[in-house]
């Protein structure tokens, strides 16, 4: 424990974090700039404004969500929720190389309901949070199962981009032979899904091992059982593992119908 009472602690033994201790700890941050810096790697601009504004975001997001929980509404939780997915396309489109013209809508499209499904089976069924759009389980459950959507979709766009350019001459002979459209994407579809897929299978499998998630650390943090935490925390992986897959399937195939033009040849902008 700091002296100069840097942190406090409640009956609960719960450690709260005081203003001065959080301006204590943007020393670390310095360290990365300092780094950076000293070996010219071109990120300490890019270092201090992330911290400048996770700072402001998160503290922002703070008071907005006590005062969406102190009101306890259907349709201030949905409009959350609607305002993390839009936030979450536009930052997995800005890092798609490979766009088709209607990537974003796309992207949108099978985020939502790539997420709805497991979210509603979740909150719905299994959870059985009550009422529905109780705003304390179902707004930071979701945030934690589309952040990671966000990241798949823009790695399996990627990939799309790439083997399709790769395998451009392997299309084309397989359309010319009479495949369809969808076999002729088969192997590249595969490769994307399943590149998208890498990152949520590989924390499955040293879940407990080698990392304990945000939420089961920060449920152990607030006092509960670590048990119940891990309760919680194999749940939300796999809400995060249908959500990625559900997602990216979609995704994938609504692509699929802006490679060709309409004499059925790969459009010539795609593979630039």
């Amino acid at each position: 424990m700091f002296s100069g009472n840097l942190w406090q602690v409640n009956m609960n033994d719960y450690i709260t974090i005081s203003n001065t201790s959080l301006i204590v700890s943007v020393s670390l941050m310095l360290v990365v700039a300092v780094i950076g810096l000293l070996n010219k790697l071109g990120i300490t601009k890019n270092v201090l404004l992330g911290t400048i504004r996770s700072f402001a975001q998160l503290t922002l997001m703070g008071y907005v969500l006590e005062w969406i929980f102190d009101l306890e509404k259907w349709y201030l939780t949905v409009l959350m929720l609607m305002i993390m997915i839009t936030f979450a396309t536009y930052d997995s489109y800005k890092r798609i190389d490979f766009r088709i013209g209607k990537t974003f809508v796309c992207c949108f499209s099978s985020m939502l309901i790539g997420n709805a499904f497991p979210l509603a089976f979740m909150f719905y069924l299994v959870l059985q949070v009550t009422p529905w759009y109780n705003p304390q389980y179902v707004i930071p459950i979701s945030a934690m199962v589309i952040s990671n959507t966000m990241t798949a979709i823009s790695i399996c766009l990627n990939t799309f981009g790439s083997e399709l350019r790769l395998r451009r001459f392997e299309v084309e002979a397989k359309l010319s032979l009479g495949a369809k459209k969808s076999t002729a994407l088969e192997m590249i579809r595969k490769s994307s899904i399943k590149a998208g897929l890498i990152p949520t299978i590989n924390a499955l499998m040293v879940l407990g091992i080698v990392k304990l998630p945000g939420m089961m650390t920060g449920q152990i943090l607030g006092g509960v059982a670590p048990i119940e935490s891990v309760k919680y925390q194999l749940l939300i992986m796999y809400m995060i593992s249908s959500a990625t897959a559900v997602s990216l399937f979609l995704l994938v195939y609504m692509v699929e119908r802006g490679v060709f033009n309409e004499r059925e040849q790969i459009r010539y902008e795609l593979l630039k």
